[in-house]
């Protein structure tokens, strides 16, 4: 059961790296998309679609995680095809819009299955593998990517189209081949928007998101500040995702086990905030050496605080969504926490942009100062979170130590 979720993450994953490599050249070169266009629609149909996540979270409660995680994978291959007839704002917004929406959705629908089918001391491990599967297919499909990127011809680029539109139809079949969970009886007395209405749950998801702009600062902000602000080599970025995503194989597995408790999950968001702000003042701090190999190093120290808040923030997400929900409503808060990260994923690019180019170092120092400010309620917000937790009367006690 598990080898096959993991399997079907891997060849989703696979798919995943090639799309999200080539999308762009894809869509203005191929597609004739004008690149002010595909921005404007990518950018409001990712929002739009994040409002499907709660709602279909909802529906996997009530029909069950396995059923409702197949129709939305293999809906990602059929929308997938319609990236091949895209040919203006309109028919882009519209695809972007289906396919942002079953994206969200799903992320949060596959957690609550691993919820319901892996035994609690597994999941975190579970997680976490699921995770390192991804990076590694990330990377391949991304080599793919590159493939396709240097053949250049419309042929080849709708044979990669189609090929990841294959990956999300294999992947469903996958699902399907897992246990499938008993949905919740429509009578239950607790039925209804219980992790709409839990709101400092919703509250600690919307701001520990906050921390989720780690994968912003490696994907915009450090290649638009090694080639405008330092002395450092401009390959600096790219082997910095590289060393990320060895990092993530490496480690991601040992730091989410260590997250299974709420106790061990509020302290890994407070080292994710304090990482990742670390990060941010190293990464000013590489402006001022007048070296290529100073300004490398000092990059370099900034990246392992990175990738430690990275990894430590993975770990609390999880630790902390499934600690926090009750049983039976997995899919509706999984879903809150989906749209929460979606949220910042998608409007993170833009804000670290900004700060960058527009304020430089100061932006860098900026950023730090909303990653303390992302986890220091952690420890408060968990606490009314249990108060309010529909299916617990008496809570038990956090330490904060």
């Amino acid at each position: 059961m598990t080898r096959k979720l993991l399997y079907g993450q891997a060849i989703t994953s696979l798919g995943d790296g090639l799309w999200f490599s080539m999308w762009a050249i894809f869509l203005t070169r191929i597609q004739h998309i004008s690149p002010q266009a595909m921005g404007l629609a990518i950018g409001l149909g990712g929002a739009i679609g994040l409002l499907a996540a709660t709602p279909l979270g909802i529906l996997a409660d009530r029909r069950g995680p396995r059923g409702v995680l197949a129709v939305l994978t293999a809906s990602r291959g059929v929308i997938m095809i319609g990236y091949i007839w895209v040919d203006s704002f309109w028919t882009l917004l519209v695809i972007a819009t289906f396919f942002a929406a079953t994206q969200s959705s799903a992320a949060g629908v596959r957690v609550a299955l691993i919820h319901h089918l892996i035994t609690p001391h597994r999941r975190m491990r579970v997680l976490a593998l699921s995770r390192v599967v991804q990076h590694i297919a990330y990377a391949a499909g991304a080599g793919l990517a590159a493939a396709t990127l240097t053949v250049g011809t419309r042929p080849v680029f709708l044979g990669a189209v189609l090929l990841n539109s294959i990956s999300f139809f294999a992947t469903a079949w996958l699902t399907l081949l897992v246990p499938a969970t008993p949905p919740i009886p429509r009578a239950h007395p607790q039925r209804g928007l219980q992790a709409v209405r839990h709101l400092p749950f919703v509250a600690i998801m919307a701001t520990t998101a906050v921390l989720a702009m780690c994968w912003a600062m490696l994907s915009s902000g450090l290649p638009l500040w090694v080639l405008n602000d330092t002395a450092a080599p401009r390959w600096t970025s790219a082997v910095a995702v590289v060393a990320s995503s060895l990092g993530i194989a490496l480690f991601q597995v040992t730091v989410s086990e260590r997250a299974t408790r709420l106790v061990t999950a509020v302290r890994a968001t407070r080292w994710s905030g304090l990482a990742l702000a670390a990060a941010c003042g190293l990464f000013a701090l590489s402006a001022w050496p007048t070296t290529g190999g100073l300004a490398l190093l000092v990059l370099g120290l900034g990246m392992l605080a990175h990738i430690t808040g990275e990894l430590f923030y993975v770990a609390a997400r999880w630790g902390l969504s499934l600690k926090l929900m009750t049983k039976d409503a997995a899919g509706e808060y999984q879903g809150i926490a989906a749209t929460t990260e979606a949220s910042i994923q998608a409007l993170g690019p833009a804000l670290i942009t900004l700060l960058i180019t527009d304020l430089h170092a100061a932006g860098w120092l900026i950023l730090g100062v909303l990653m303390l400010g992302a986890a220091a309620p952690a420890t408060t917000l968990t606490r009314k979170a249990l108060r309010g937790k529909p299916t617990r009367r008496t809570p038990p006690t956090i330490r904060t130590g």
